[in-house]
């Protein structure tokens, strides 16, 4: 994929410009796509997109590199597309997670497919029946420091939602929050889009408990009810919107929810 990104680099050099956000916790570079037009301009408002935090939703990785894609693809052919790269500035990190993606593509085995955390803090040991029982790792999306260690995570290390020891201990939550902190891009997102499988559901702030909302709620709503309605008029396809809390669970440390309270993005 980072190859891919270079080669869209290269091929369209006014539109197109990867980035480093910095290293995971096996040393994997962490790397995303900037699109725009012009490609050094820094004072446009911005739209951050990633995917694959959570190492086993393949589907969500597929869909950032879709988006990459159909923007470069169609510039200058969609009028809409254009005008969103002419007068926008898009950051696309496709693998949030590059240790656990890699882990649960390297074997077929449940366990190892269905991995959903990084790479931090792995100890292994075997059962009575030899089976190797391994545990560690960070559940990323419960490592921002909003609400961190609430409702909805655990301090289980064996855990799918194991918070980590601290908010931001691991290195590709860190990554994500110092590029939006940056010179580059604070104050200037307006949109934090992370991408998740499975459901069809249109996910806003707060997830950390029910009925939790911030104060423009009626602005996260509104945007929620025209981006369902585009899906099902184009694909057919029914989605609910509202937050993880209510349609879904509670969930704390979520990097959705920091984006929205710390980062000052609305949304």
């Amino acid at each position: 994929m980072i190859k891919w990104m270079e080669e869209i680099e290269r091929q369209y050099p006014k539109l197109a410009k990867v980035f480093n956000l910095g290293s995971s916790v096996e040393g994997r570079p962490i790397k995303g796509i900037k699109l725009g037009n012009p490609i050094g301009s820094t004072t446009k408002r911005a739209i951050w997109i990633d995917g694959g935090i959570h190492a086993r939703e393949w589907a969500a990785i597929h869909t950032a590199l879709y988006f990459i894609e159909q923007l470069v693809a169609n510039y200058q052919i969609d009028p809409q597309i254009t005008a969103y790269l002419d007068n926008l500035n898009f950051y696309i990190t496709p693998v949030a997670n590059p240790d656990g993606f890699e882990f649960s593509r390297s074997d077929v085995t449940p366990q190892t497919r269905f991995w959903r955390k990084n790479r931090g803090g792995i100890t292994c040991t075997k059962d009575r029946w030899h089976r190797e029982r391994c545990c560690g790792g960070i559940d990323l999306n419960r490592n921002f420091d909003f609400h961190f260690g609430e409702t909805g995570s655990s301090n289980d290390i064996c855990s799918d939602i194991y918070q980590g020891a601290s908010a931001f201990s691991e290195p590709e939550s860190r990554a994500i929050r110092d590029k939006l902190f940056s010179a580059e891009l604070w104050g200037k997102v307006d949109a934090f889009i992370t991408l998740h499988t499975y459901s069809q559901m249109w996910i806003h702030p707060y997830n950390h408990e029910r009925r939790s909302f911030p104060s423009d709620i009626d602005d996260l709503q509104e945007v929620g009810r025209r981006g369902v309605e585009a899906i099902e008029s184009m694909y057919g396809t029914k989605f609910r919107f509202g937050t993880g809390a209510d349609i879904l669970y509670p969930s704390s440390g979520g990097s959705d929810d920091w984006a929205k309270a710390k980062a000052n993005i609305k949304y």
